[in-house]
């Protein structure tokens, strides 16, 4: 709309104006979104990395025990 206009009645343009006007209000609704979803993906990693020891010891605990078949029959008894 912008580039169709004529510079000498660009301020008359009553559908240009409230056209720019809605697009900074939506402009502004997405950047407050932006912000609190840049939050919200920090809290997100934060609870993450709290169950990230959780994670490797249970993957070390299912392989230690998926390994367990490997080994003779005898040490398995004693184990």
């Amino acid at each position: 709309m912008l580039n169709d206009s004529k510079p000498e009645t660009l301020l008359d343009d009553v559908d240009l104006i409230s056209t720019l006007e809605s697009s900074k209000i939506t402009s502004e609704e997405i950047k407050i979104k932006i912000e609190e979803s840049t939050k919200l993906e920090e809290k997100i990693e934060l609870t993450r990395n709290g169950y990230k020891d959780v994670s490797i010891r249970g993957s070390i605990l299912f392989f230690v025990i998926k390994d367990l078949s490997i080994i003779d029959p005898m040490y398995q008894y004693s184990l």
